[in-house]
């Protein structure tokens, strides 16, 4: 029986070994990745510093294309904000603040990251007699780095009622979103 014991645990043992040696993994691999000691050893540079901790170059990014606004377009780019009249003229139409209109503007926010462009549409239905705003965000432009929180307006098409310039709280704001029940598009810049 004890023979037989034994010979049931080294062919255990003999499988184990073909097992681990078929997915390729020994003792000498200390790399999550199979990489063996000398590998590893092999990988650090002259002076002994690991390079395997260096942060990946990102020029090899692709640029992001740089939009080119239109001379219509209201634009925010460092903290300057241009054609606060169309913005302001549209306002007063748009949406639930007036009827019978169908009206298109362009909205672009520029910082270091790219552009983020808003095509905004006041639109009517006179069968329902409602008017609203369609907002169609586009990323295109834009480069998010990693980690960094999206604004989930940005991220999908809106629909809104009507939009404000908030002075209290400094904003030109779209109100009765689809996602938001408020929404700062733009900041009031003073000129």
């Amino acid at each position: 029986m004890l023979i037989r014991n034994k010979r049931l645990f080294v062919m255990f043992g003999a499988l184990f070994t073909l097992f681990l040696a078929g997915c390729n993994t020994t003792e000498e691999q200390n790399g999550s990745d199979g990489t063996t000691k000398e590998e590893l050893q092999s990988e650090t540079s002259i002076d002994g510093k690991d390079d395997s901790s260096e942060v990946p170059d990102e020029s090899n990014e692709e640029p992001i294309e740089e939009y080119v606004p239109n001379e219509s377009d209201i634009v925010l780019k460092a903290n300057t904000l241009t054609n606060v009249k169309i913005l302001e003229e549209f306002m007063e139409i748009a949406g639930e603040n007036g009827q019978d209109n169908e009206r298109e503007i362009r909205v672009v926010k520029v910082d270091n990251q790219g552009s983020i462009i808003y095509d905004l549409q006041s639109r009517y239905d006179a069968n329902a007699n409602q008017a609203w705003i369609k907002v169609r965000p586009d990323m295109t432009y834009y480069q998010t780095y990693e980690g960094e929180v999206q604004d989930v307006f940005n991220n999908a098409p809106q629909q809104c009622s009507y939009m404000t310039k908030d002075e209290i709280e400094g904003y030109y704001k779209l109100f009765e979103c689809r996602t938001h029940w408020e929404y700062r598009i733009l900041p009031v810049v003073s000129e």
